[in-house]
């Protein structure tokens, strides 16, 4: 090998040797994954490399359409996603912050489906939350987000799966310690369909109801009837006192704590009614049956009807319609349907 051929050799083991160590920590020198995602914070800061001081060079808003070329680890371990944004944006950002495109069209599909149903309650996450296509814990393969704790969720539809067999045995293990465990209690996931109130990207899923709460509207969460919990609520109308005081009607759902029907949603409807008087509730009607998510109220001035789907003696669904007066002094009429 003569002289000419050695440096040329050494050349390009020195420029290869360049190369490598000018790439990412952690990065793969792969192709370009060319993936579509979609970025989901309000704000999302471009770094110019994986470093702990990298600088910014852009920011991305929420819905931006990107492309992903690349991911590496940072020297923290995060995972980090290369990408180009729709203005020409280009650089590197948390991986966590980006969600694939087919996953929001998914969630967007669900937010279809329940566009026209109205919410049944808010609830709040306990805890950080995976948001999901279905009800179903078994496996990841569904799952598209994880919530941060303290996410709102509107709650429009109640659903119950069993539970998969590896959480059944830890439930039955802990319910043989408690006295005051239930079969019902441990044998089955409850499952809400939620929207996401504010959240364009990805406005829907579901999500497991064991580790959510409801928010109850402070005026009435002390009225919940012995023996049960409020599961729903509906707000019939606003009313206001000689002082100017205001207070509002709800339509109440309940149902019972103890040995519950696992197959409704609530088993007893009420009415509370605000008196702007004494500034306190009465309870003008009260029907115990057994219902199922959704009800929907429509209130037109201070007359309007709401309608529920009872659950009969034979297993079937009945659609029960009941009409609704706020009538003066803070009292509401409530007209009974009349059954087959």
């Amino acid at each position: 090998m003569n002289s000419n051929n050695r440096l040329c050799k050494t050349s390009l083991g020195f420029i290869t040797l360049l190369a490598v160590s000018a790439m990412p920590a952690g990065c793969s020198n792969n192709a370009s994954l060319n993936e579509s995602a979609i970025v989901m914070p309000d704000r999302l800061t471009v770094k110019n490399s994986t470093s702990r001081v990298a600088n910014s060079v852009a920011e991305l808003r929420s819905g931006d359409h990107v492309t992903v070329s690349r991911r590496a680890k940072s020297e923290d371990g995060i995972s980090l996603s290369m990408l180009t944004g729709p203005r020409g944006e280009s650089g590197w950002v948390e991986s966590r912050f980006l969600i694939k495109e087919d996953l929001v069209e998914k969630s967007r599909a669900i937010a279809a489906e329940v566009r026209d149903i109205q919410t049944q309650a808010i609830g709040r996450s306990k805890r950080d939350l995976k948001l999901r296509l279905s009800p179903d814990r078994a496996n990841e393969e569904n799952v598209i987000t994880v919530l941060a704790n303290g996410t709102l969720l509107e709650i429009v539809i109640r659903d119950r799966k069993p539970k998969p067999a590896a959480l059944l045995a830890e439930s039955e293990d802990e319910s043989a310690d408690n006295k005051t465990s239930h079969t019902s209690d441990y044998k089955y996931d409850v499952w809400y369909k939620v929207r996401l109130r504010g959240n364009t990207v990805l406005p829907a899923g579901w999500i497991y109801g064991g580790s959510v709460v409801l928010e109850i509207p402070n005026d009435i969460v002390y009225f919940a009837s012995s023996g049960r919990r409020i599961t729903g609520w509906h707000k019939i109308g606003t009313v206001t006192g000689d002082d100017g005081k205001t207070g509002d009607h709800y339509l109440v759902l309940e149902r019972t704590i103890v040995n519950p029907d696992e197959e409704v949603d609530f088993d007893r409807i009420k009415i509370l009614a605000y008196d702007p008087i004494s500034r306190d509730y009465s309870t003008p009607f009260r029907e115990d049956l057994s219902g199922r998510f959704p009800v929907a109220l429509k209130m037109e001035g201070e007359k309007g009807q709401f309608q529920l789907n009872s659950i009969d003696r034979n297993k079937q669904l009945q659609l029960l319609t009941y009409g609704v007066e706020m009538l003066p002094g803070g009292k509401v009429k409530i007209v009974k349907p009349s059954r087959k």
